[in-house]
């Protein structure tokens, strides 16, 4: 399912028009990167998690010209769902 898709559905389910579906995606979305860049996690009961790493510095090798690079660290966001949502029935 792609993000139209999810505001039809949500619009046909809420009754709610698919332009305000989409801002309140496109604001929970924004919220979640505020957050997160602040240093502080998002937790939402029965959902998920969300806050921000820091991945570590790498090294790696390139097969085809056999040299070695350095991937820097870098900052991501992670989501880590609840069991009651990663288990749900279906």
């Amino acid at each position: 399912m792609n993000k139209q898709e999810m505001i039809s559905v949500l619009s046909k389910k809420t009754e709610v028009s698919k332009e305000k579906c989409e801002r309140v995606i496109d604001e929970f979305k924004n919220l979640i990167l505020e957050v997160c860049k602040k240093g502080e996690e998002i937790n939402l009961r029965n959902f998920g998690r969300f806050k921000m790493q820091e991945t570590k510095e790498r090294k790696f090798i390139n097969p085809q010209t056999k040299r070695y690079y350095v991937c820097p660290s870098k900052k991501i966001i992670s989501f880590k769902g609840y069991k009651s949502f990663k288990y749900a029935e279906q």
